[in-house]
């Protein structure tokens, strides 16, 4: 397997284990945005999007990154959650309608396989987490 095809998988598995998460947690007021914000701006997007949204978003960024250094790609998804987070509500929306638009567009046997190596990724992480 190729360098960026295990870069993507890992970006697809920890978008989709975030996503999976947010499904089974109870929906509450969002927090504070900014660096004073309640969460000081981590896991501010979390419920934002629908698991299909945060798979395109991911493995968008994963196509972005691909030959960066470690600190190269830490900065750009920082650079990407601000500039999702200073979106105004209408921006926000006509992102998300461009990501579905973009989930709707795959081939249902690319869809298939994002699901399939997200839940790879959940499944390894759930027989980890029981290892603490």
């Amino acid at each position: 397997m190729s360098l960026s095809k295990i870069v993507l998988t890992t970006l697809v598995a920890t978008f989709l284990s975030s996503a999976a998460y947010a499904e089974s947690t109870p929906a509450a007021d969002p927090p504070a945005t900014g660096e004073t914000g309640a969460m000081g701006g981590h896991g501010m997007m979390h419920g934002m999007f629908t698991p299909e949204e945060r798979m395109v978003l991911f493995a968008g960024m994963s196509k972005a990154t691909a030959g960066m250094t470690d600190d190269q790609k830490h900065a750009y998804r920082h650079g990407q959650r601000d500039r999702i987070m200073a979106m105004s509500d209408t921006d926000r929306a006509k992102f998300k309608a461009d990501l579905d638009s973009r989930w709707n567009a795959l081939p249902a046997d690319q869809k298939a396989d994002m699901t399939a190596k997200m839940q790879a990724f959940m499944a390894t992480r759930h027989e980890h987490d029981g290892d603490k």
